[in-house]
């Protein structure tokens, strides 16, 4: 369970899970916050429903983005997270967008084939041109300007704001500069086994679809080659790769991918880290690190 978190913020969060079950008839008695990274997700224990919250114009757009992306992959029959059946996004509180979803097991025990064999069905789904105009584009670098712009002025200093806006700015350039020679088609975003889930079958299945859409198919394998070094997991990327069958740090993109996964594993906490004290600690030491280079240097999850 998540318990890091100022307690007005938990307050406030725990009025809009209130709120948001009350639009469409749930119970929120005993709502159990579980994460809070970039989203808040709470699980309802009565109903058997995880409920997510985002806050502030990039959560306006991003709960559009995964209502959008779950209902055509699970019109596919994609191993995805499912939503539940109620108008969705909601806006509460003028400020706040929820999505609900059906509850599905929880593991930790993942192996690293359980993470390619989804991924693997994900990209070799076929698109016809209608496919191209009603989904997102894979676009990390609108939502890192959106978010610098949110950030929380209390905590991160103008310096390094201004600092990140340039690695963006340049992040960007050098991706445009290949974009039209990597191979594209329907891609997850942000795949790790924090982003699985089971169903009682025992398929295992994506969630977290907010930065997913059509992209560069290379990309979907940079977060577990990152992780390799920065969380450790050398063992585990040896065994994706053979699982998935392809190592992108063979591949002439993957400094580019590279570099724009971690400046998004920095960028991605910037709103609210003022009420989460041990996010904004690790996102310090994330953010010193690219500053001064050293990408050796191991980094710890949020938590």
């Amino acid at each position: 369970m998540a318990t890091d978190i100022a307690a007005g913020r938990a307050a406030e969060l725990h009025r809009i899970v209130e709120l948001a079950c009350a639009r469409v008839g749930l119970n929120p008695h005993g709502a159990e916050l579980i994460k809070y990274t970039v989203n808040a997700v709470y699980r309802l224990p009565r109903e058997h429903v995880v409920l997510r919250i985002a806050s502030g114009p990039v959560g306006v757009s991003r709960g559009q983005h995964v209502v959008t992306m779950a209902r055509w992959l699970h019109a596919r029959h994609v191993p995805i997270a499912t939503l539940l059946d109620a108008d969705q996004p909601l806006t509460v509180a003028g400020d706040y967008t929820v999505t609900f979803w059906h509850e599905l097991d929880r593991r930790t025990d993942w192996a690293a084939a359980d993470l390619a064999s989804p991924l693997r069905r994900l990209h070799t789904l076929a698109l016809d041109p209608a496919d191209h105009t009603a989904l997102p584009t894979w676009d990390p670098f609108s939502t890192a300007r959106d978010r610098l712009a949110h950030a929380d002025i209390a905590v991160l200093a103008s310096a390094d704001a201004r600092w990140l806006g340039e690695q963006w700015d340049q992040a960007e350039q050098g991706f445009r500069r290949v974009q039209d020679q990597l191979p594209t088609g329907v891609i997850h975003g942000d795949p790790h086994t924090g982003n699985l889930l089971q169903r009682d079958d025992g398929t295992v299945v994506l969630c977290d679809l907010d930065e997913s859409g059509i992209g560069p198919l290379a990309y979907d394998l940079v977060p577990q080659a990152v992780g390799a070094t920065r969380f450790g997991r050398r063992d585990f990327y040896r065994e994706f790769v053979h699982a998935y069958g392809s190592d992108v740090r063979d591949d002439p993109v993957w400094p580019i991918l590279s570099r724009i996964r971690e400046l998004i594993m920095v960028t991605s906490v910037l709103p609210d880290l003022e009420h989460r004290p041990t996010v904004a600690a690790q996102h310090a030491h994330r953010l010193a690190t690219l500053r001064t280079g050293r990408h050796d240097v191991p980094w710890d999850l949020y938590t």
